[in-house]
């Protein structure tokens, strides 16, 4: 494929876990579209290199497939320093990577429990601090922008450990925000509410399931994956260069409460 015309990040490196589909594939695709050169992680090298090919290509070189567990710590250091390695350095990190497993709490079992935290807290935890090592040594003035959901902040029964690990990324960005500001590295979160991808198939796929989940939405329809990547791009780039430790809400306004917008209360 042609190099892009925009060149919004051209030149800068950016590592994004979880992004061999959804969110992470979109926002790949939207910082390469801008002139960046990626490195894509995910526990399967085939579907990296899938997306791969629909990169459009830049200057600097090839992007990176950077294959690994984000919930293992060996993993962890070596895809980031293969990444850091082969791009040339690092600029940006996106932590997309992250899944869920429903179950009544009482049912739960300790090994999905702690399965989700490994990936979307552990694995969090462990890309940052690979990055802001990296940074601090080279005195890069980093961005970390960690994808969360609504259900940060909005309960999830049935999902408690999806829901608990969310809550825990909110507060791993505004802790890393605060200690790490005064260096001038940004550390910031986007929550999608629902969003069309391929891990909501079952109901982005049925009419009535599809119908039943917008009505619950004050726009009245579901996200794309590219105006989530859209967000990540803009929390990454100097529009954003004063904003750090937030949270920014892309939910077509779940998190307003929708039940309220008819005044049933008073």
């Amino acid at each position: 494929m042609t190099t892009s015309s925009r060149s919004r990040f051209k030149g800068q490196k950016v590592l994004i876990t979880g992004a061999s589909q959804g969110i992470g594939e979109a926002t790949a695709l939207y910082f390469a579209q801008e002139g960046a050169r990626v490195a894509l992680n995910g526990r399967k090298e085939d579907k990296l290199l899938a997306v791969r090919e629909n990169l459009p290509k830049v200057p600097e070189g090839d992007h990176v497939i950077a294959a690994g567990d984000i919930s293992k710590e060996d993993d962890v250091a070596a895809l980031t320093a293969k990444s850091i390695q082969e791009m040339g350095g690092l600029d940006v990190l996106v932590c997309n990577a992250g899944y869920q497993i429903p179950s009544p709490s009482e049912d739960i079992s300790l090994a999905d429990f702690e399965g989700v935290m490994a990936v979307n807290v552990t694995g969090v935890m462990l890309a940052c601090r690979e990055a802001l090592r990296y940074w601090l040594k080279e005195g890069i003035k980093g961005r970390i922008v960690v994808n969360s959901s609504v259900h940060q902040l909005i309960p999830k029964p049935h999902y408690l450990g999806y829901s608990a690990s969310k809550g825990a990324v909110g507060n791993i960005v505004r802790t890393l925000a605060l200690e790490y500001a005064s260096r001038g590295i940004r550390v910031n979160a986007v929550a999608p509410g629902a969003i069309v991808t391929p891990i909501n198939d079952s109901w982005v796929k049925d009419p009535q399931q599809y119908e039943a989940v917008s009505s619950h939405i004050p726009m009245k329809r579901p996200g794309q994956s590219e105006e989530i990547a859209a967000t990540v791009g803009f929390l990454a780039a100097t529009e954003s260069s004063y904003i750090t430790g937030q949270t920014l809400y892309v939910d077509g306004g779940l998190t307003l409460y929708g039940d309220f917008e008819k005044n049933w209360s008073s």
